[in-house]
């Protein structure tokens, strides 16, 4: 599938035609649906195929795949799964075009105190069975479910380094506490005060992230129609 991927992007899928036959005989027999040797879930699957079909959108390869590709992630909606599956399931979904609130909701109740997400199991060793996880990948993915789905994705914070330390800037939702956060770290700064920068960005860390949190988390639980008749 990564092969396929790799060739469209650079204009040689025309010369896999065999290995397209293969992902597309899989994805309309659902033989991805207990995972594969390598692969531990199906999302994982569907994760990868999303990824082919932004890369060929357009083309008349993608006009075969999509319409099966939207089909094949409406069956798994609201299915179990652990962090990382749920946010490739997101993540699928958004490729073709489907909003998965169902499967968002549930995995922003994973979300750990810290902000991220327990690592979630995405490969496995074909002789061994043992299986690999990243807790760093499951909350990269997570986060990238969260903005495929969510209009707050524009106004996403960015990263300001100050006294050594990394900063979001604020977004419109708490224009005052992140004003007076910055500034309180660029007065330690001048004060050359090891400590005093470093309790900035704990305060900032208890304060402004659960306070994102719990907006993001509100908004998902409102109905689609009030969302987009509101926001």
């Amino acid at each position: 599938m990564n092969t396929l991927t790799l060739f469209y992007a650079n204009g040689r899928g025309h010369q896999l035609p065999y290995t397209f036959a293969w992902v597309q005989d899989v994805l309309i027999n659902r033989g991805y649906i207990d995972g594969t040797r390598y692969y531990v879930t199906p999302e994982c699957f569907l994760f990868f195929m999303g990824r082919l079909l932004d890369r060929i959108k357009g083309t008349k390869a993608d006009l075969s795949l999509r319409p099966i590709f939207r089909q094949r992630v409406r069956e798994i909606i609201g299915s179990q799964g652990d962090a990382l599956a749920l946010a490739m399931r997101v993540l699928a979904c958004a490729s073709a075009g489907v909003c998965n609130d169902v499967d968002l909701r549930t995995l922003l109740t994973l979300q750990q105190e810290d902000g991220g997400w327990e690592a979630g199991w995405m490969y496995r060793y074909g002789r061994s069975g043992i299986k690999i996880g990243n807790r760093g990948l499951t909350t990269a993915l997570a986060i990238n479910a969260i903005q495929a789905l969510s209009p707050l994705s524009q106004t996403a914070p960015q990263i300001s380094v100050i006294n050594g330390y990394r900063f979001p800037n604020m977004s419109p939702n708490f224009p005052v506490v992140g004003t007076l956060l910055q500034r309180l770290a660029r007065v330690a700064t001048y004060q050359h005060s090891p400590y005093a920068g470093e309790w900035i960005r704990l305060l900032w860390k208890w304060l402004y992230w659960p306070c994102v949190n719990i907006v993001t988390r509100v908004y998902f639980l409102l109905p689609a129609t009030f969302r987009q008749s509101v926001f």
